[in-house]
């Protein structure tokens, strides 16, 4: 489906560009008295132009929409408009010079001798309009495609928000207690009843830092129940700003998946290490597990989860985060670090 979407938008763009040569070539060819002359100065024009609008429409573009760097890239857009706006220039000059070597004969649209000083802005603002149309266009593209990822993200957390196997497992162990004791059976349903509260009431919102930090702890303390002597967690929080603002459900998949991969056999009683703290406004996270040595097959850590939380930083601090996940022979480890 981004295949199919891709090419759709860079045929768009592609029919932009042979309607401008088509265009310019409609203009030029009364004016001269040479079929191949008015051929070949638009496509040679626009062939030498496309790298450079090429360059500001995609990468540069994409850039400063991620880094939210409007100044930055209207210096660059009135830059490279000036380059291609001096390329339509010298090309008219030397379509002018071939008709003056008798290369091709002389027209009325290359004649340049009788023209004011001043008609050498018509063809630097070539440039300017040729970029704001092709912006507008890749602009207008990259915010579609930047909603439907974040439709599409949205509506994968919903699905993924309960995990059927956990809730399973949990409720399971919820039954067992209820006959052996009821007290340790009612906590664990509180708390566990407040992990899905969170998950379908606050999926898609701003909520504050206490908020995901209290739903992060009331995970794990479900998850030491469940597993119980099989492994020990230990869990630091370090927080200046309770009530600072951030989107939810940001941080359980690290979380998730050491609990997932942890080695926890009655053979080998693994562990997991959990660091989390915020400091003005850098976050960070810390999170190492225990790997099985029993095991030889490689896992796929992460897995969907991993990809589609990376997916999610990008969108939401391109630039502004670094995510680092090792593997060894004994540990999991991974680090994420965000600068709200």
């Amino acid at each position: 489906m981004r295949i199919k979407n891709y090419i759709i938008e860079n045929y768009i763009i592609l029919i932009f560009w042979v309607i401008v040569t088509f265009v310019m070539w409609l203009q030029i060819i009364p004016q001269t008295e040479s079929l191949i002359e008015a051929t070949l100065y638009p496509v040679l024009a626009m062939l030498s132009v496309f790298p450079f609008v090429k360059y500001l429409s995609e990468t540069l573009l994409q850039r400063a929409m991620k880094q939210k760097t409007t100044v930055v890239f209207i210096l660059q857009f009135l830059g490279i408009s000036i380059i291609t706006g001096i390329i339509f220039t010298l090309y008219q000059y030397f379509f002018t010079f071939l008709e003056k070597e008798g290369v091709f004969p002389l027209s009325i649209y290359f004649n340049m001798d009788d023209l004011p000083n001043f008609y050498i802005l018509i063809f630097l603002s070539s440039g300017i309009l040729i970029n704001l149309c092709i912006c507008g266009l890749r602009f207008f593209q990259e915010n579609t495609k930047l909603k439907r990822t974040l439709i599409e993200y949205q509506l994968r957390s919903l699905q993924h928000q309960v995990t059927p196997h956990f809730m399973f497992n949990v409720l399971n162990h919820i039954h067992i207690l209820m006959q052996t004791n009821v007290k340790l059976a009612s906590n664990l349903l509180i708390k566990y009843s407040e992990i899905l509260r969170y998950q379908l009431y606050n999926g898609d919102k701003q909520i504050t830092l206490e908020q995901d930090i209290q739903f992060l702890k009331d995970y794990i303390a479900v998850e030491e129940f469940r597993w119980e002597d099989k492994l020990t967690v230990s869990s630091s929080w370090e927080i200046e700003k309770p009530q600072m603002e951030i989107p939810s459900l940001l941080f359980i998949t690290f979380i998730e998946n050491a609990f997932k991969h942890v080695s926890k056999s009655g053979f080998e009683k693994g562990y997991i290490n959990i660091d989390f703290e915020q400091k003005e406004n850098t976050i960070s996270l810390n999170v190492e597990n225990s790997k099985s040595t029993l095991s030889t097959k490689k896992k796929n850590v992460g897995g969907l989860g991993l990809k589609n939380i990376k997916q999610r930083l990008e969108i939401l601090y391109f630039g502004k985060y670094n995510l680092s996940v090792k593997e060894t022979e004994a540990t999991y480890h991974t680090k994420i670090i965000i600068n709200i």
